[in-house]
């Protein structure tokens, strides 16, 4: 009894501090979500670290891809004057779930019948997200009336909160999965990353009729660019990913309409392909130049001080094969547009990339050698003495908090 008792009590005591807030009704019209009766376009991050940064900067809501932690969050956001489009995690087909078993589809519809009835009170709460690249290539159906059973649910449940489901790319196999098989699925969120700047134009193509939001979007994926010849990405400068963002936010976002807002990737860090590669900040929490282009749109105002500009690194060891302890050089053109001075941090890391037990890459070291470079423009060091791959980094900054970042790959062999 006691066991019993220990499990259920944090459910009960999230319920009962729920139980007395008010929920702010969220609907869908034709010229796009209102919240508590008030037109409401999303101006969004995916991620959940330094919100009160991100609410001064203009942004308004934020998007998770699970429950874990979801009840500070919402409180957190509430105190903000955010919002939160809350995931809930589906799983996709795979060895321990399928979704031609009814079993295992009614144990998922009842574990998200249960977070939907514990959180859909809190007044922060925008949107349920239900289900995050779940979809597979778009052509199992079972999946789809899957997904429009748990938005029914969701609906009946909960009808202050439309549902949400996010795909990787809206293709025409998953458009149809939608289109014929999730009436009750609200909304139609899309990850999608260099192929943004052309997703309206694709849309009405293709006279898709559900309203949408970009739920991840950002600059140029590590699948989307070239690649060294053994095989790892080069990653686009800060100040080239920032002009990626703008081209695509006024071509697709912007125009609104049945675009109902998006989340930006990433307001915190992930090891993916880099450390850096989709961060909108750097580790030590500096902004970017994506966050002046984001602030410049959700405010509609010029950012007071902004983030540095940078050149792509020139590196004779770029995207090249050299020899151990042979010297290499490095060079950064960069400018501030207040005219601050500039700091120069150089590091250099391991690139062959391990994966956690879940399958997750985890981070590099960061190589000893690399504490030993100089704070200028220009370095010259020698080429480790292990062979293997490496990235050389270099992170400007402007002591206002914001900085500017890029990196080149490089192998070394005997």
């Amino acid at each position: 009894m006691n066991a019993l008792l220990t499990k259920i009590a944090p459910i009960f005591l999230i319920m009962v501090a729920l139980a007395s807030a008010a929920p702010i009704p969220v609907t869908i019209t034709d010229t796009g979500l209102q919240r508590g009766g008030v037109p409401y376009f999303i101006k969004g991050v995916g991620g959940d670290q330094d919100l009160t940064l991100f609410s001064q900067l203009g942004g308004n809501s934020v998007r998770t891809w699970s429950e874990n932690g979801l009840k500070e969050l919402l409180e957190e956001a509430e105190k903000l004057g955010l919002t939160v489009c809350a995931g809930i995690w589906i799983e996709s087909e795979c060895s321990w779930f399928s979704y031609r078993n009814p079993e295992h589809c009614a144990r998922q519809l009842a574990r998200v019948r249960k977070t939907i009835e514990t959180f859909r009170d809190a007044p922060a709460l925008l949107l349920w997200n239900i289900g995050n690249e779940a979809e597979g290539d778009g052509t199992n159906v079972d999946y789809w009336k899957q997904l429009n059973a748990l938005c029914k649910m969701a609906k009946e449940v909960d009808p202050n909160h439309p549902s949400i489901n996010a795909v990787a790319g809206l293709s025409a196999a998953k458009a149809k999965g939608v289109a014929e098989n999730c009436p009750d699925l609200d909304i139609i969120g899309i990850n999608t990353y260099q192929g943004l700047h052309a997703l309206r134009g694709y849309l009405e193509k293709s006279q898709w009729k559900k309203p949408w939001v970009v739920t991840e979007f950002g600059p140029a994926g590590y699948w989307e660019r070239p690649k060294t010849s053994w095989g790892r990405p080069v990653e686009q400068t800060s100040t080239e990913k920032a002009e990626t963002l703008r081209n695509a936010y006024e071509k697709t976002i912007k125009p609104s309409g049945r675009c109902f807002g998006s989340y930006a990737f990433l307001w915190g860090q992930k090891q993916e392909a880099t450390f850096t590669w989709f961060g909108l900040r750097t580790p030590t929490g500096e902004t970017t130049a994506s966050v002046d282009e984001l602030r410049n749109f959700w405010t509609g105002k010029k950012v007071p001080n902004a983030a540095p500009h940078i050149l792509p690194m020139l590196c004779d060891a770029n995207k090249k094969i050299v020899k151990i302890g042979s010297n290499i050089t490095a060079s950064v053109t960069a400018k501030d547009p207040d005219g601050d001075s500039l700091s120069y941090r150089w590091e250099l890391y391991g690139d062959d990339i391990r994966k956690d037990k879940d399958n997750r890459e985890i981070k590099p070291t960061m190589l000893a050698t690399s504490a030993h470079l100089p704070n200028t423009a220009a370095i010259c060091m020698h080429a480790p003495a292990k062979p293997g791959s490496y990235r050389l980094f270099v992170f400007v900054t402007d002591g206002k908090g914001h900085a500017a970042t890029a990196n080149v790959p490089f192998r070394v062999e005997p």
